[in-house]
């Protein structure tokens, strides 16, 4: 027969491990007082077969939260695969690099619509039998943003979103054991976990060119980020017993960023550089969670609780170095570095964890005519974590790495721009999703996304 530690680590993995951590460490001391041997049998090959057997943590992949490029905003910025730092010549300039909009010609306005999404993650070794899966699909607003002048000042707006999460993760597992007694126990596993969420940014920039070749400019965004999460669990054996556990939760981050950048450009050859520097306001977890064990008619055991806490989000500045090279008038040669120096949080009892030093990397192509435009590019979206370490309690975000893809098609006029553009990333990395077991899983993610987008000058 199992230890008591086995089961009082069973009963406090399946009571919500990681994003409902607080909980997980009380409920421990609670189950702990408690001798292995006062459950009826039932309950006791339950406890120590089927929790023990499978533990599916619920703590998410996070790829949102750890990986700073899963959405990038602006038509022109995504076809060219972001690297726009030394471009930056559209209302998107504000984010990437204000300066650019020192050297726009007049007013204008950006409209991206029609954005669809769609992933799909896959997780290995959580079964000798079955990977688990995961898919989600999203249709949101894009980009939509403006520029103009005022006297010598240029000036700019734009709302935008860089993540979107709408997954549903529900799946059944059936796995066959044996007891300490030999006897042979069927259990099933039913996971349904659903998410919605999205990161958006709102703010307004200022250039001012100094001189034909420099312009310097600064922005500042506000972003929200609101996510939530309903999660149902239920291990059923043959027998009848059979287990529930529920959890909701609600996260929601507040703050500003602030954006800084100076671009020089000649005849052929533009360079630039710019500063992200975010400012958290409000950072605030919120959770429920219940549980109950049925062996007959009427529960044995349940338990129910809420509560709050501080869960870290990345406060991560970004360093942006970019140059643009123009051989000729149709033809755009893009390339861009984005490096993140590593953090240090001061929350790693409530949901915080420190990021690694890590650079991205953009190139992008644009071949123009006087009515079409043809651009594509590549990019990386790494990890700002580094790989989990395996742990009976609680493990850190994953660490999935993406290579990512970018191609768009447009018809030009004198004074608009249409395209469709298309975006895919294909993410492998490591993640623990079977709790009370020392080995990890790997993942793998294939996301799409498709967006039509319109420009004007006036």
């Amino acid at each position: 027969m199992f230890e008591v530690k086995q089961v009082i680590l069973a009963v406090r993995q399946i009571a919500i491990l990681n994003e409902f951590r607080p909980y997980a460490e009380s409920r421990h001391m609670a189950i702990s007082t408690f001798n292995f041997w006062i459950f009826p049998r039932p309950l006791n090959v339950f406890l120590s077969l089927g929790l023990v057997l499978f533990f599916v943590s619920t703590h998410p992949v996070r790829a949102e939260s750890t990986n700073k490029r899963m959405i990038i905003p602006g038509a022109r910025a995504q076809a060219l695969s972001g690297a726009y730092t030394a471009v930056a010549a559209d209302a998107s300039a504000g984010w990437y690099n204000p300066a650019g909009l020192g050297f726009s010609k007049g007013p204008g306005v950006s409209v991206s619509v029609n954005n669809y999404s769609r992933s799909h993650k896959e997780v290995k070794g959580v079964s000798e039998t079955t990977n688990l899966t995961e898919n989600s699909s999203s249709i949101y607003p894009g980009f939509a943003g403006g520029h103009g002048t005022a006297g010598p000042f240029a000036l700019g707006w734009s709302y935008f979103t860089t993540e979107q999460q709408n997954t549903d993760e529900s799946q059944t597992f059936n796995v066959s054991s044996f007891d300490s007694l030999g006897t042979e126990a069927n259990f099933r596993y039913d996971r349904t976990e659903l998410t919605t969420g999205n990161l958006i940014h709102a703010g307004a920039s200022i250039a001012l060119a100094v001189g034909e070749n420099l312009s310097i400019g600064v922005s500042e965004f506000y972003y929200r980020r609101q996510k939530q999460t309903s999660l149902k669990e239920r291990s059923t054996y043959d027998s009848g017993v059979f287990y529930d556990s529920f959890a909701r939760q609600s996260t929601e981050n507040e703050g500003t960023i602030a954006v800084a950048g100076i671009l020089l450009r000649t005849q052929n050859l533009s360079l630039g550089i710019a500063l992200k520097s975010p400012t958290a306001l409000t950072d605030k977890t919120d959770y429920e969670t219940s549980s109950v064990i049925f062996t007959g008619s009427t529960p044995e055991l349940s338990s129910t609780t809420s509560a709050s806490h501080r869960e870290d989000e990345l406060i991560v500045r970004t360093w942006s170095l970019g140059a643009a090279y123009t051989p000729c008038s149709w033809a755009l040669l893009s390339l861009d570095g984005l490096h993140y120096p590593a953090t240090t949080t001061a929350w790693s009892d409530a949901g915080g964890f420190n990021t690694e030093t890590v650079t991205d990397w953009s190139v992008g192509l644009e071949l123009k005519s006087r009515s079409m435009l043809l651009a594509g590019g590549a990019f990386t979206n790494s990890s700002l974590v580094s790989t989990p370490k395996p742990s009976l309690i609680a493990s850190g975000p994953a660490k999935i790495d993406y290579l990512g893809f970018s191609a768009g098609l447009g018809f030009r006029t004198s004074q608009s721009e249409t395209m469709l553009i298309m975006v895919r990333q294909r993410g492998k990395g490591q993640t623990q999703m079977v709790q009370g077991s020392l080995t990890l899983q790997d993942v793998t993610i294939e996301t799409q996304s498709f967006s039509l987008s319109s420009s004007y000058r006036f």
